[in-house]
């Protein structure tokens, strides 16, 4: 289904993008929740802690696929909001060649450097052989994921949220069910976590890609004789790549953070698995509308209505923040209780660590709307600059201030540092659009104002 969003009411427009969007990508966080909780229960809390020991690693392969994601559902969206069918299928088809050799060089190297990464991060020893194990399967199904956004991409830049929903519903149910017979019936251990993800991975990259193949047959007709041209690379890239770069900055960051929480124990590191799988499916609505926002903005700049950009923003944020209010309440209430569905039996320590870790993403997440929601605007925009140096900002103040602080706040020193720099990145972000927006604006008034009085 595809839907056009650069007419009508952009509060509706938008709630009916977003709407599946978001319950898609809450499936997509399931997937680690799902192999969290049952290697918890299951395997027990040494397993858990190795399962969470790479989940920063895992970021920064996920920080390319988001970028290229990004870059090509930017450049279609723009296609789609000018109307231009041949464009769209020139986009598509650069993006199919760049995704593929991307998933070629990452996997390779991925798995090549899997020990490197492990002693750069500082994983105890005694869990260092199941994050390997878990790990490496994961880095073999990579390719899968790269083709799963790339699909998604596409469906996204025409409006149509309904496939990220069905092909994730498959796929979440299979996990589930090859979770339990892995690792409940063969006992395979995290091994068995990491085959269940991939098979599903594979699941929902079939889908979405035999979704594009029948959408690429439809457009066929009218771009039989297309070629591919140099430029379609370069508009791609030229979102992909700071794109990438943003959150290649972003992922630095996560892991050099990751390191200091490996070193305050096993209890710190499982309740911070723990707290970040909760944070990442209630905080998943936001992070959405915000990524809705870019592909929103890049129709409406294709279609030539800037005016509806500022209000849809609006309308994000205004989104955004009743859902932060809500999700509040829940981690304030719940969120003890939520910790504790993960471990195979009571440990007062890991609930302790992981609802402190909750507390500091409860308070960033306030912050974390307006930057997130500017920086959708910004995406769809293509204005780059402004994205990039906001992320510089907010790692090198988490960084800093982290690494600084640590040797006498202790894990302390980490919780702080995730609010305060995105606090930052808000700021930064803000200044940004007042100067390159708003005062742009405000010195085109004036030039009216003085022509009409000459």
């Amino acid at each position: 289904m595809k839907r056009d969003m650069t007419s009508g009411n952009v509060m509706v427009s938008l709630l009916w993008f977003v709407v599946p969007l978001a319950i898609g990508n809450i499936l997509q966080q399931l997937y680690n929740i799902i192999d969290t909780y049952i290697v918890g229960r299951y395997v027990g809390n040494d397993a858990l802690a190795a399962v969470g020991s790479v989940s920063q690693l895992i970021f920064i392969f996920n920080a390319v696929i988001m970028g290229l994601k990004a870059g090509i559902a930017v450049t279609c969206s723009e296609c789609v909001g000018r109307k231009d069918i041949k464009g769209f299928v020139v986009c598509s088809r650069a993006g199919l060649i760049l995704v593929s050799t991307a998933a070629l060089a990452f996997t390779s190297v991925g798995f090549l450097l899997i020990k490197s990464f492990l002693k750069l991060i500082s994983v105890p020893l005694e869990i260092r052989a199941d994050a390997s194990n878990y790990l490496s399967i994961i880095v073999l199904g990579l390719p899968l994921v790269f083709v799963f956004n790339y699909g998604i991409a596409l469906a996204q830049s025409k409006g149509n949220s309904i496939i990220t929903f069905i092909a994730l519903l498959i796929s979440t149910i299979s996990n589930v069910v090859l979770d339990l017979i892995f690792i409940r019936g063969f006992k395979m251990g995290v091994k068995g976590a990491a085959f269940a993800t991939v098979i599903a991975q594979f699941i929902s990259a079939a889908i979405v890609i035999g979704t594009y193949m029948a959408t690429l047959r439809t457009d066929r007709d009218e771009s039989k004789t297309l070629k591919l041209q140099s430029n379609t690379f370069i508009d791609i890239l030229k979102v992909s790549l700071p794109s990438m770069l943003q959150q290649g900055i972003l992922s630095i960051g996560v892991v050099s953070i990751s390191a200091l929480i490996n070193r305050c124990g096993y209890a710190m590191i499982a309740g911070v698995t723990i707290g970040g799988k909760i944070d990442g499916i209630t905080s998943m609505p936001i992070v959405t509308i915000a990524e809705a926002l870019s592909v929103f903005t890049a129709q409406n700049i294709g279609a030539n209505k800037p005016e509806r950009v500022l209000k849809g923003l609006k309308s994000a944020m205004g989104l955004c923040f009743a859902l932060a209010l809500i999700l509040a309440v829940l981690i304030v209430f719940q969120g003890r209780y939520m910790i504790s569905l993960f471990l195979a039996e009571p440990d007062d320590q890991i609930v302790n660590e992981g609802m402190g870790y909750m507390i500091s993403i409860l308070v960033m997440m306030f912050f974390m709307v307006v930057f997130r929601c500017f920086i959708g605007m910004f995406t769809g925009k293509k204005m780059m600059g402004p994205v990039i140096l906001s992320f510089v900002f907010n790692i090198i103040s988490r960084v800093a201030f982290a690494y600084n602080t640590f040797s006498f706040l202790g894990k302390y020193a980490v919780l702080i540092a995730n609010p305060l720099s995105v606090l930052v990145g808000a700021i930064s972000i803000i200044s940004f659009y007042y100067f390159i927006e708003v005062r742009k604006n405000h010195i085109y008034d004036n030039r009216l104002r003085n022509n009409c009085y000459e």
